[in-house]
């Protein structure tokens, strides 16, 4: 039986060339890795930048936190919810954590008023399995948490 020389060749290009790209990508990952860790310091920077400002005129609270950045390992609405709630204190606010989370993109709905829905069936059910209290009109408390002094 002879061996068939063609075969050989063509799966050899075909390695070469899938060798070839993966090499590409690879350097391509490094290159957005490497503009990855340089956005986020200029955004650190930016941030301390723009707090330092606040600061001097008085106005600590005009800075919004980075809800991406808090948010971000949290997969789950109920759990988003929670930082949300310990974030702020031990207190959330329906419309509050509707306009973070589906502002923020956290939420996929179409309508802001579907992400509202969601957001009060969430904390309802988080309420019935004791993890809040309701405590106003679409206000909620984490249960064992205190209200923070600064508000």
């Amino acid at each position: 039986m002879g061996t068939n020389n063609g075969y050989a060749e063509q799966t050899r290009r075909l390695l070469a060339d899938a060798q070839s790209e993966l090499g590409s990508i690879e350097n391509d990952i490094a290159g957005l890795e490497a503009r990855r860790a340089t956005l986020e310091a200029e955004t650190q920077a930016y941030e301390l930048a723009l707090q330092g400002y606040f600061r001097r005129l008085g106005k600590q609270e005009a800075a919004e936190p980075d809800w991406v950045k808090i948010l971000g390992d949290e997969k789950t609405h109920k759990k988003r919810l929670r930082a949300i709630a310990e974030y702020k204190g031990g207190r959330i606010k329906v419309s509050e954590a509707t306009d973070i989370l589906y502002t923020k993109g956290f939420m996929h709905a179409k309508k802001r008023t579907t992400a509202y829905a969601i957001v009060q069936a969430n904390l309802a059910d988080m309420a019935e399995w004791h993890q809040f209290e309701k405590v106003g009109p679409g206000e909620y408390k984490l249960v064992g948490s205190q209200q923070s002094l600064m508000k």
